[in-house]
């Protein structure tokens, strides 16, 4: 299962998470996701070598893009024995095939086929990506608190959590087809997806 966009023991202390950059993302954006990543999950972050985004993930369809699930196969598949889980960045805008609950195209289909977003993350599995492209304002400070959003909930996705439906404010709450909703919702998952996290691990 896919998800667009975030017993009682714990997550281990080390397991990591390897930021995978492709092109020239930059470092100072990476610093950032990491401490992140850190201060909300308590996992240690590792930055893989930069690489260029495949070709074989270049669409056309709508305007050029890189599908989002075809990247996520190919990261897995590329994953260093060192990562618990990875975590692609892009500033190329990427895009996946939105889909209703019966798993058909949502309709229109045409808008749908090939849908552009933020980012997209197994949910469980082992890897997720995330774009920057559709989070871009001239609001520096917002823009870099939409991406630690995404990243932190994308990652969630990884972990098992779902769409929050529970708190308005929690990280994990589904961004409806609209960045607006990632600016209300905090840098945090929510009472009820941090026990549910610490539950599924």
């Amino acid at each position: 299962m896919l998800f667009t966009f975030i017993s009682c023991r714990s997550q281990p202390q080390h397991t990591t998470i390897s930021l995978q950059p492709y092109g020239s993302f930059p470092e100072a954006l990476l610093d950032t996701i990491q401490q992140t990543i850190g201060e909300v999950y308590s996992f240690q972050t590792e930055v893989l070598p930069n690489k260029s985004l495949p070709r074989s993930a270049f669409v056309n369809v709508k305007s050029p893009r890189y599908r989002a699930d075809s990247l996520l196969r190919i990261i897995r598949k590329e994953m260093p024995r060192s990562a618990d889980y990875v975590l692609g960045l892009t500033e190329k805008d990427i895009s996946t095939t939105k889909r209703d609950a019966n798993s058909e195209i949502k309709k229109p289909e045409y808008k749908y086929i090939d849908w552009g977003i933020c980012g997209l993350g197994y949910c469980p599995g082992p890897c997720c990506v995330v774009s920057t492209f559709r989070l871009q304002t001239p609001d520096q400070k917002k823009f870099v608190e939409r991406l630690k959003k995404i990243c932190i909930h994308e990652i969630g996705h990884n972990l098992g959590l779902e769409h929050c439906t529970h708190s308005a404010g929690c990280v994990m709450r589904d961004a409806a087809e609209t960045v607006k909703t990632i600016d209300l919702v905090e840098l945090k998952l929510c009472t009820r997806c941090r026990a549910r996290l610490n539950f599924l691990n």
